[in-house]
């Protein structure tokens, strides 16, 4: 567990000359931050110039020098975020010079460079991507992320990282899983969404402020399948697949080429009206800062509008405040059918099942040695099973009661329910 109230950072540059200094003391408005579809980490803060032995620090931290963020909380230490230095920006009053310092991590290049793509038909997500990170010289360490085979993969002059997420998100359209790419200490990971093994758990005492949205401003209610035959001239409707368009209709194009099959691209057109198509809540909040939580953590978080697992869009660390600020969605894990083994003897049971839960004790997350409270038997929906992504195996399913005779909701053991 973390004690917030233990937290500290240490800022570590490694010069051009391999020199490591440790200038945490001349460090002030630290903080660093993942966006939404921003491929690299970005670190920010200022830096006074002060003497190290007997030389400004203007004159040993320059731009390509690393920079490592290094958190403690009392039980565990760690890297946070580290990149190369990108920006100076010296600011010079009667009393001090400060320069203001921003430093990316290693997927920063390939965030602002172009490159043409071609995959012919069949290759699989994970020979797509390690080809192109092995063009530019990149190894991918790890490797949970989807591997499913791809229609014919072309971009011209486009953003490596807009590639990435195109193949990614295709991917998942394909009935892959969600991923999320990451650099960890210079190391390239491409991960499972919501597959930390370490999920934390937000209460109305933790949370300094919370806010929550609905918005139709990015919703998609119709997709119209055309075809790519024809050279000029409008091209011909082949099918459309229509979502909720009460709402109004918001359209979006697919293209079904002569090398896929009609059917291939109306289970295309349904994905993205099953994504894509509904009223979109988006929630932000504000906590005490947890250095480990990145973007595409799982969170659980009962805290005004929220209430249940969330998954982190996007984040920003203040060590300066001590909070950090999570931009998050409602998170539904891939899950496959289980089976209870003990209790009303070997029957399967899947998410979406309503079953008899039969009073006990309900858990604030699946991880050993969690706070646990009473709960009341009766009739109960499950959300979450033991396959689901960061599952910690102790408590293995999710419940949700769906009547005023029971209170479960949150985690329990297997045989409580029938």
């Amino acid at each position: 567990m973390i004690n917030v109230s233990n937290i500290s950072y240490t800022v570590i540059v490694i010069t051009e000359k391999n020199l490591q200094l440790n200038i945490t003391q001349a460090v002030e408005n630290l903080g660093w931050e993942e966006g939404e579809d921003e491929l690299a980490m970005k670190i920010h803060f200022d830096m006074y110039n002060a003497k190290y032995n007997g030389s400004r620090l203007s004159y040993l931290v320059k731009i390509g020098a690393i920079v490592a963020v290094k958190g403690y909380w009392g039980s565990g230490k760690g890297i946070c975020a580290m990149g190369n230095i990108i920006e100076c920006e010296r600011k010079t009053s009667k009393s001090d010079e400060v320069f203001g310092v921003v430093a990316y991590d290693n997927l920063y290049n390939l965030q602002k460079s172009s490159d043409n793509v071609y995959f012919a038909k069949g290759k699989k997500t994970k020979s797509v991507l390690t080809s192109i990170f092995k063009s530019w010289g990149i190894t991918i360490a790890k490797y949970t992320g989807p591997d499913v085979k791809h229609s014919k993969i072309l971009y011209k002059n486009k953003k490596l990282g807009d590639i990435i997420r195109g193949v990614l998100d295709e991917a998942k359209k394909k009935g892959g899983c969600a991923a999320i790419v990451r650099s960890v200490e210079t190391k390239i990971q491409i991960i499972e969404k919501g597959s930390n093994t370490e999920i934390y758990h937000f209460e109305s005492n933790d949370a300094t402020e919370v806010s929550h949205k609905t918005s139709i401003a990015n919703i998609v209610t119709r997709v119209k399948i055309v075809s790519s035959e024809k050279a000029d001239g409008a091209p011909k409707v082949e099918a459309t697949v229509n979502g909720k368009t009460q709402y109004g209709v918001f359209q979006r194009i697919i293209t079904h080429s002569k090398s896929d099959s009609l059917s291939d691209a109306k289970k295309e057109a349904q994905e993205i009206i099953e994504e894509e198509g509904d009223v979109e809540d988006t929630s932000k909040l504000l906590a005490p800062d947890i250095p480990c939580v990145r973007k595409g953590d799982m969170i659980h978080a009962v805290v005004g509008a929220l209430n249940g697992f969330y998954l982190v869009n996007s984040i920003q660390h203040n060590a300066k405040t001590g909070q950090m600020t999570m931009e998050v969605e409602k998170f539904k894990p891939r899950v496959v059918s289980q089976t209870n083994n003990s209790g009303g003897g070997n029957k399967t049971y899947k998410v979406g099942d309503i079953v008899y839960f039969k009073g006990g004790t309900h858990y604030v997350s699946s991880w050993p040695g969690v706070k646990g409270y009473k709960a009341k038997a009766g009739k109960a929906k499950i959300t979450l099973g033991p396959n689901c992504s960061g599952n910690g195996k102790a408590h293995p399913w999710h419940l949700v009661h769906t009547d005023n005779n029971s209170n479960v909701y949150g985690w329990v053991d297997e045989g409580t329910f029938e």
